[in-house]
């Protein structure tokens, strides 16, 4: 389960202060150690010269752990919800989870007694206009997801 909050801020600048291509700045992230079954927050500003900012985030997800396993859900799409001619906004992603937070389908047992080795993750994130114009990437710090 995913939850996209929009939260709109119009500006009184002028256009000129935005550009074409959309920003993405981190403001916060609620954790860098999610429990099992918790869930991971991510705030962004963001902001666009057209205020067309209503097509999707691109999520990826980047597995460190030494160990190489099979994955599920590496990559997916978020849509955005449909505010237009909004130059700066804030967009809050949380993601659940089982949906999108645990990543090995497998992972190698480790410890005593033996539990499942956690996911240490980076999550990269781009921002697409209506326009297809795409934000630079915003790369997380290390994440990492607790299994159980």
């Amino acid at each position: 389960m995913f939850t996209i909050l929009l939260a709109a801020a119009i500006t009184g600048c002028g256009k000129d202060k935005f550009n074409t291509k959309p920003t993405l700045l981190l403001k916060s992230v609620n954790t860098k150690e999610v429990p099992f079954n918790g869930t991971l927050t991510f705030e962004f500003e963001v902001t666009d010269k057209e205020g067309d900012v209503t097509d999707s985030l691109f999520v990826k997800k980047v597995r460190l752990n030494r160990r190489k396993v099979a994955t599920i859900r590496d990559s997916f799409y978020l849509r955005l919800p449909n505010v237009s001619k909004i130059q700066k906004s804030f967009v809050r992603v949380d993601l659940g989870y089982e949906a999108y937070l645990k990543s090995a389908i497998n992972p190698p047992n480790t410890g005593t007694p033996p539990k499942p080795e956690n996911d240490t993750l980076q999550f990269k994130f781009v921002l697409r206009d209506k326009a297809k114009n795409a934000s630079d990437t915003f790369t997380s710090e290390t994440i990492v997801i607790k299994r159980q």
